[in-house]
């Protein structure tokens, strides 16, 4: 009988111990991402966030990642310091950056990807409002 209540919390002690790791969160690469993969006639969209916090983020405890829209589309989530490379056809899309803020704060903006221009470089950012919005970095 002790023996069976000692495998028992055993058990349950390791069974707590591999949830407590697996709610923890990893922001070292962005979350959720679509138009990642390079396909024939695509040109490449470098997104980059810079390391400005929202709110009351913290490095180690980040609730309030920048949500990233190309078209509508949700094309992922960034904590700071992230970076991903889409490839896009060339085309005229349109960007979207939300965050979690207490309204939902929006930026929008259009670009153009075209190949005779030079590859895009962005990067995700929020202002001390933590409101969202793109910044285009110049080679």
């Amino acid at each position: 009988m002790l023996k069976q209540t000692i495998i028992s919390i055993s058990l349950l002690l390791s069974l707590s111990a591999c949830s407590t790791l697996t709610t923890q969160k990893s922001y070292e690469k962005p979350e959720k991402l679509l138009f990642v993969n390079q396909e024939k006639n695509t040109l490449p969209l470098q997104i980059q966030r810079d390391e400005r916090l929202c709110n009351d983020d913290k490095v180690d405890d980040q609730k309030c990642p920048i949500k990233f829209f190309i078209d509508d589309f949700k094309a992922g989530e960034f904590y700071i310091n992230n970076a991903a490379t889409y490839y896009l056809k060339p085309n005229e899309y349109e960007l979207t950056v939300k965050n979690c803020n207490d309204k939902c704060s929006t930026y929008h903006t259009k670009i153009n990807i075209d190949q005779q221009l030079p590859p895009l470089n962005l990067i995700l950012s929020v202002d001390e409002n933590g409101k969202p919005f793109i910044i285009n970095k110049k080679s």
